[in-house]
This record gives structure tokens, C-alpha cells and sequence, in this order.
């Protein structure tokens, strides 16, 4: 049981540990003992009026299973059975819930080359790619379509 100030009712409470492990405001205050014809109602108010304690409860039950996850996690890192895409998620969710943050290398392809330099290299590049792409689709005109199971038709 959750500890919380004295003020809360017994009804309360046991809301306040339902609504925290189902998230389910009307279930909830029936569970806790308040009327099925009121229970929408009552489980709508409560959810407003008993937020920060749920909050808190909420984040205990959370925290207990940390344990559990990190060890499901270390399971998918060292099965090898598991995909290599899997492997890789798993240590990024690990490392990231830890408070490491994986790197991405950004390399300057620019090589601190000026806007001129860049743009010339650009237009040389684009130049080479034309003709190639031109000498494609002139092949492509030459070549007579087909049609059917793979003969002309006249």
C-alpha cells in the first residue's frame, strides 16, 4: 500500500493504486468501492482531484520495473539469435535510459572549401552526369518495345 497523508479516505487510496496500474478512471472507482451508476463520474473527479498522488504511485510502479526491463534489454544484446537491427535498438535504448547518448559522425565534406569552389565542383559533376544519362535514354528510344509475349507485333 501506497503511503499517503491522512486526509484520503480509504476509497481514495484504493483508487488512487487502481487508476495507477490501469489507468482506467470508472473500472477504477468501482474497484474502489464507489457506486456503478456513479462510478464515470466519480472516477473522472478523482483522476483530477487525486492527480499528484496517482502521478506518484504511478512513477513507483514504473520504477519496480526498471530491474525487469534493463534485464530483457541485456537479453536482446547478448542472444545471438536475435537480428543484428534488434541488437543495435536495444543498446541504443540501454545506453540512452542510462543517460549515454550514442554519437553520430558528421564529417565536413566540404573540406572548408568556399561557396565558389563548391559550386564549380558542383557544375563538373553535373556535366559528367548529363552525357551518361542522355547516351541511357537516346539507348533506350533506339531499342524497339516489346509487347505480348516478346515479339514485334507489325
Amino acid at each position: 500500500m501506497i503511503n499517503l497523508k491522512k486526509t484520503l479516505t480509504d476509497k481514495q487510496i484504493a483508487f488512487i493504486e487502481n487508476f495507477s496500474q490501469t489507468g482506467n478512471a470508472t473500472k477504477s472507482a468501482i474497484k474502489s468501492g464507489y457506486s456503478s451508476a456513479t462510478a464515470e463520474q466519480q472516477g473522472y473527479e478523482l483522476k483530477n482531484k487525486l492527480s499528484e498522488y496517482i502521478n506518484e504511485a504511478t512513477e513507483k510502479i514504473l520504477g519496480s520495473t526498471v530491474p525487469m526491463a534493463v534485464s530483457r534489454l541485456n537479453g536482446l544484446i547478448s542472444d545471438d539469435k536475435v537480428s543484428p537491427a534488434v541488437r543495435l535498438g536495444a543498446i541504443n535504448s540501454l545506453l540512452d535510459r542510462t543517460g549515454f547518448q550514442t554519437t553520430h559522425k558528421v564529417q565536413d565534406v566540404t573540406k572548408h572549401r568556399t561557396d565558389k569552389e563548391l559550386q564549380q565542383e558542383l557544375n563538373y559533376l553535373l556535366s559528367t552526369i548529363r552525357p551518361a544519362q542522355q547516351e541511357q535514354q537516346q539507348e533506350e528510344e533506339e531499342q524497339p518495345s516489346k509487347k505480348g509475349n516478346g515479339h514485334l507485333k507489325e
